[in-house]
């Protein structure tokens, strides 16, 4: 008897050691906190997580970091603007995040795989490169081979563009190392063939082609859009549409961004460590809740909004 009850009593408590950490497991959260209540540190949610960023993206990256501390006001996101080292941080660990413009280089591809860290690259917004002249300037489009004869040297004179007669003044934002790359990249295949003077910044570079009616510069979107709502460089400065295999100019906007037609588009990647809980987070909700932000951020997002219309 005493046997049978001992036996009885352990099968209890070894029933009771299961079914706690069971229950545990499947309790709702509370609502008040919902993942934070049933895990301790950092989560999906909450904690500190410290993202770098091309600075021609800062401004729509404080746009997502600011939304997402809002809904989660446990998680804070702490941005580190880099001209052309946010992968290299990535890759050493100091940030767990990287938005970036564009696709790796061929250099970053090949660091990341030398050092075998895992890394995460998500495709989370488009964006675009706008050639930009002075607004006096008479060209109305120019095609893909005609940037790449500008951005090589072969071509001098507006004159030969259609315009009227001035030499040519290529330009660029010295201090945006990766849009460069991008546009050697897409012009001439390699990072490193552009013939073009460089300004000290972006608002050297605005203020040229203010200045200058034979200036042309290479800006991102966002950069001219937020220029032209600026009160010093709205109707000083146009953007020109660019026409490319099918010989149709196109400005570049939301819609052309998303559809491919426009020539000089971009996409921007989010490289995070998988390993890291809230990197994760904030790169579902990149995916997800963000795509409409980076509308706000004068992009087109990466994957269509579904927009439910309610009919009374």
């Amino acid at each position: 008897m005493n046997h049978r009850f001992r036996d009885v009593v352990i099968a209890l408590l070894l029933a009771a050691g299961i079914a706690m950490p069971v229950w545990l497991w499947m309790r709702a959260p509370s609502p008040e906190n919902p993942l934070a209540s049933a895990i301790s540190g950092p989560t999906p949610i909450s904690g500190t997580l410290f993202v770098a960023v091309d600075r021609s993206l800062v401004s729509v990256a404080e746009i997502q970091a600011n939304a997402f501390s809002e809904q989660y006001p446990k998680a804070s996101i702490k941005l580190s603007p880099e001209s052309s080292r946010p992968v290299l941080r990535l890759l050493e660990r100091q940030v767990a995040g990287a938005l970036i413009e564009g696709a790796l280089s061929a250099r970053e591809d090949s660091l990341l795989s030398a050092m075998k860290r895992p890394v995460r690259r998500q495709p989370v917004a488009r964006n675009a490169l706008v050639l930009v002249v002075n607004r006096a300037n008479p060209v109305r489009s120019v095609s893909m081979d005609n940037l790449k004869a500008l951005f090589s040297g072969q071509v001098a004179d507006w004159q030969s563009l259609g315009g009227s007669p001035g030499a040519i003044v290529a330009c660029l934002d010295g201090s945006n190392l990766r849009s460069r790359w991008l546009l050697s990249e897409i012009l001439f295949g390699k990072t490193d063939a552009l013939v073009a003077s460089a300004e000290p910044d972006l608002s050297r570079l605005l203020e040229r082609v203010r200045d200058d009616r034979n200036a042309a510069a290479i800006m991102t979107l966002p950069a001219y859009a937020a220029a032209l709502r600026s009160g010093g460089f709205a109707g000083r400065i146009k953007a020109i549409p660019v026409s490319g295999a099918e010989g149709t100019p196109v400005s570049a906007s939301a819609e052309t961004l998303y559809t491919g037609e426009y020539p000089l588009s971009t996409v921007i990647y989010y490289l995070y460590d998988p390993y890291d809980s809230l990197a994760t987070g904030f790169g579902a909700w990149l995916a997800k809740e963000g795509q409409k932000l980076f509308e706000r951020g004068d992009m087109a997002p990466y994957e269509q909004l579904v927009r439910t219309i309610i009919i009374k």
